[in-house]
């Protein structure tokens, strides 16, 4: 199947993030490929957000999440203004560099020390 037929057809499941539009008359655009997955730009038909994807497929058919992960994802919550704020107010008060605010255990995240 066409990948960008298919990610047209699934948009209608997806509402955006900002505004809360339905996707469904969002611009979708391929950007390139990767081996297995496709880069793809979507534009809100209400908002002109852009939001940028790597939408993975195996060779046959697009892969998409079935219906019970995009519930799942669906029913998580927003990061909500009292998150954005608290983030704010730990960094505003953080003493560090961003080594040690990314720091895991005494190991930094994405280190390769051994």
């Amino acid at each position: 199947m066409n990948i960008l037929r298919r990610l047209r057809e699934q948009a209608k499941d997806y509402d955006c993030s900002v505004c809360g539009a339905n996707h469904a008359r969002s611009e979708i655009r391929l950007l390139g490929r990767l081996e297995a997955a496709w880069i793809v730009r979507v534009t809100c038909s209400r908002c002109e957000t852009s939001i940028k994807l790597l939408v993975y497929a195996d060779r046959e058919r697009v892969a998409l999440a079935p219906p019970s992960e995009r519930q799942l994802r669906s029913q998580r919550p927003a990061i909500s203004l009292d998150d954005i704020l608290d983030a704010h107010e730990f960094l505003e008060h953080f003493e560090g560099d961003a080594r040690s605010l990314f720091t895991v255990k005494g190991k930094a995240v994405g280190s390769t020390e051994a």
